[in-house]
């Protein structure tokens, strides 16, 4: 029997970018083709865990690293500066969007990913020069929340399948106030009749 050869990086690009395309365009968001490029390799190259966050001796992912990250900005030269950020930037809005249950039970919560991540990519499009990666970054910045609520609903697209999962939707909810989320909670029966006030506007 002839084995499957496993998803190229590029393959799962392609997939990544026509789903993030799909969902985008469900939600009624205006995006440049390069930002939707941008989230799809994105995900493609960070979709584990274990390559996206520095581990801590637990086998646990580190709470350290935006820290981390922060100090290394403030220490860098220019050139380092924008590699620094543009870590920062795409480490907020993976861990705000697909590992947001990661956020679970921590200091930090999801507005300040939103706040720290939209920022970072304001401050990397003022210091690139280049037309089209200025304008991505700087659209990633703008609407940050929104590509995060993207993300985050590819994350569940696998199903709501227990009461853990269910809560892990309320929460991201009453961070966020997505509309998106309140339909699921509503398919699953839970009600969500108030008005969140957002930490973060969009």
């Amino acid at each position: 029997m002839e084995r499957l050869k496993p998803a190229t990086f590029a393959d799962l690009r392609d997939y990544f970018t026509l789903e993030i395309r799909s969902l985008i365009e469900k939600h009624q968001i205006s995006a440049k083709e390069t930002s939707i490029f941008y989230l799809a390799s994105l995900l493609s190259k960070n979709i584990e865990t274990e390559q996206f966050f520095k581990m801590g001796a637990d086998g646990k992912p580190s709470d350290t690293l935006l820290t981390e990250l922060y100090l290394q900005y403030l220490q860098a030269k220019d050139e380092e500066k924008r590699i620094v950020l543009q870590r920062l930037g795409d480490l907020c809005l993976m861990v705000s969007g697909y590992f947001s249950e990661s956020i679970r039970k921590k200091v930090v919560d999801i507005g300040f990913y939103f706040g720290m991540g939209g920022s970072a990519y304001y401050n990397l499009s003022t210091m690139v020069k280049e037309k089209e990666p200025k304008e991505t970054f700087d659209e990633l910045s703008s609407k940050f929340q929104s590509f995060s609520n993207v993300l985050g609903e590819m994350s569940e697209r696998s199903g709501v399948q227990s009461n853990k999962d269910v809560l892990r939707l309320y929460e991201r909810w009453i961070a966020t106030g997505s509309d998106r989320l309140k339909t699921l909670l509503n398919e699953k029966g839970i009600s969500a009749p108030f008005k969140v006030n957002l930490k973060v506007s969009q």
